[in-house]
């Protein structure tokens, strides 16, 4: 047992050495540490604020490209650019087989041709349609002379006839019963009520063509037209998607695709990346712990930024936006397996990316920001 209480003092030294080294790396984590004699190349430390991990990204973030929204699956025919390549804005980067997209095209523009003549048979009907209710009008008023004139026929053969009863001395209760088996009052009888009838018929006709609106059959290949022309401009847009065009300026990188290249919607390989052209930031990533310590006054604060790798390697940063709402980590949204860790987002830009005597800081590098210089 000798040995062990021999062995006691280390142990004790052992632990306060390590107690002392614990208190150390918390307070470098949590920027409480201000050392005035830090020398360029030391770790980083801050007077006030956290040290805190970062990426540097683009403003606004890189844009991948792949298959157009407009196809299940294609064939690339023509690749534009290359690694490296500068771009601008709606620049054609590659292209797809647009055979069928073309066909669709010309489908459409047959059924917009199609829609067009059933416009103008429908106007064609409004014209008929006029002339038939001027026709049926005029053929009212014809139909109405013609029973007129049939009922004063009829009421001059009654009255003849009734003036020869009277002359004859038949007694008038007579006269009736005398008329009904006349053939000339029968005849004019007759006459003037296939009058009455033709006339009231005509009525019926005009009041029905009066109520229809051929405009209506006007309106509705008309709409039809507007369809088709919609149709169309589907059609053309899918054919223009098949020609991806940059979306901003900026730079390529990564090209994986060439001519013959076939992509569908389970490709999960980008064709290639966009790198837009405008500021480098950093956002650097506050953890719940940490949120304390992150306020407005750190808006338009410079700060320093260190190389994840090699601390020795620093670079100035202005913040820019402190975010106000626990997200999850940039990296956990692009991992469908990633944890739920949120952050509050910090975003720095740099001052100067690409100083000449230093390595440049490159997109998606890790870095450590030290928000308290």
């Amino acid at each position: 047992m000798t040995w062990l209480r021999k062995m006691r003092p280390l142990a004790l030294m052992v632990g306060i050495a390590i107690g002392i080294g614990t208190l150390i790396g918390a307070r470098t984590l949590t920027g409480t540490s201000t050392d005035a004699s830090a020398k360029p190349g030391d770790a980083p430390r801050s007077g006030g604020g956290p040290v805190v991990l970062g990426t540097v990204d683009t403003d606004p973030p890189p844009v991948y490209y792949g298959l157009p929204p407009v196809l299940q699956s294609g064939v690339i025919t023509k690749v534009h650019v290359k690694d490296g390549v500068e771009v601008k804005a709606d620049q054609p980067l590659y292209e797809f087989d647009a055979t069928i997209p073309e066909a669709n095209v010309k489908s459409a523009k047959a059924g917009v041709a199609y829609a067009k003549t059933k416009v103008n048979e429908a106007k064609e009907l409004v014209t008929q349609h006029d002339t038939e209710v001027s026709a049926m009008k005029e053929a009212v008023k014809v139909a109405e002379r013609k029973k007129d004139m049939a009922g004063e026929y009829y009421r001059l053969v009654k009255n003849s006839l009734e003036t020869l009863y009277k002359s004859e001395n038949i007694p008038m209760e007579k006269w009736p019963e005398k008329l009904r088996y006349d053939p000339n009052h029968f005849k004019a009888n007759a006459e003037y009520a296939t009058a009455l009838s033709e006339w009231e018929l005509a009525k019926v006709k005009l009041a029905g063509l009066e109520t229809v609106n051929p405009q209506v059959k006007v309106d509705e290949a008309e709409a039809a037209v507007k369809q088709a022309d919609a149709e169309l401009a589907k059609a053309q847009s899918a054919v223009d998607l098949c020609v991806v065009r940059a979306k901003m300026p900026g730079t390529i990188e990564q090209v994986t695709i060439g001519p013959g290249t076939t992509m569908g919607v389970s490709t999960r390989t980008p064709a290639l990346w966009l790198i837009p052209a405008g500021p480098r930031v950093v956002r650097a990533e506050i953890e719940s712990e940490f949120a304390h310590r992150v306020g407005p006054n750190l808006q338009g604060k410079t700060v320093t930024i260190y190389d994840h790798s090699d601390p020795k390697l620093t670079y100035s940063g202005t913040v820019r936006r402190i975010g106000t709402t626990f997200l999850l980590k940039r990296s956990n949204t692009e991992n469908f397996l990633g944890g739920d860790t949120r952050v509050i987002e910090v975003v720095v830009e740099v001052n100067d990316p690409a100083p000449t005597d230093k390595p440049p800081l490159r997109i998606g590098q890790r870095v450590r920001v030290n928000l308290g210089q």
